[in-house]
């Protein structure tokens, strides 16, 4: 879904759109998308819209608003991936989200959520909301799971296994098990190990995860934090 609008003729010059340009890029450029001034979710026109109603700019401007209200790193969401309506932003999917917009994505796709369910009143307070969102995508990492798992015997069953302990070398065992129980958390009940493991592989680009060349195996990055035995 995510490739089919990714040159939409919404913008005059779509069919040159680099999909490796961030949104923020293209965003402050007038020849793409005219210049306006930042709003709140109070004054701003997209927040008396339904999201599934949302136009191409509306999808924009409540992008801009996330990352100046929850300091997203917007360089790490891919404009194209966000050229489209506010329907095809409602139907995509936790992982399709992460796809487009990294780190970012789970917040991203947690505020939408929260947004089509509570309304607009899940705005009315700035400082409850981002308590709210970091106290529930606390822990809530695909790789703080897959780490919390690790360090929890009793609740892994054999679904992992480390291989190099001191090195950060773990193996997925039970792959089909982890997807599960991954889906269970996330309320999910269409994930896969396919959906996950890419998931999984995302991490390399981040220096959470780096890349073994062997099936099902990984390993924790310089940035990956908690599980080392020293530091426990």
């Amino acid at each position: 879904m995510l490739d089919s609008v990714a040159h939409s003729t919404f913008l005059p010059n779509a069919s040159f759109c680099d999909p490796l340009m961030s949104w923020t890029d293209l965003f402050s450029n007038e020849e793409y998308y005219p210049a306006f001034e930042h709003q709140t979710a109070c004054d701003s026109y997209w927040t008396s819209v339904h999201p599934e109603y949302w136009t191409k700019r509306h999808v924009w401007e409540w992008l801009q608003f996330c990352c100046d209200q929850y300091k997203l790193d917007a360089n790490c969401i891919s404009f194209c991936h966000f050229n489209i309506s506010g329907l095809q932003l409602c139907s995509m999917t936790q992982e399709e989200f992460i796809e487009a917009a990294g780190v970012c994505g789970e917040y991203l796709y947690f505020i939408l959520q929260n947004m089509r369910s509570q309304g607009y009143s899940f705005f009315n307070d700035p400082e409850e909301t981002k308590a709210t969102i970091k106290d529930c995508l606390q822990s809530s990492h695909l790789w703080e799971f897959v780490r919390d798992l690790l360090l929890s015997p009793e609740e892994n069953c054999g679904i992992l296994e480390w291989e190099d302990r001191e090195q950060g070398i773990f193996r997925v065992v039970k792959s089909e098990a982890l997807a599960k129980m991954w889906g269970q958390r996330k309320r999910n009940d269409r994930m896969t190990y396919e959906k996950l493991s890419r998931a999984l592989r995302y991490y390399y680009k981040t220096g959470i995860l780096e890349r073994v060349d062997r099936r099902l195996v990984y390993k924790f990055g310089k940035n990956a934090h908690g599980w080392q035995e020293d530091k426990l």
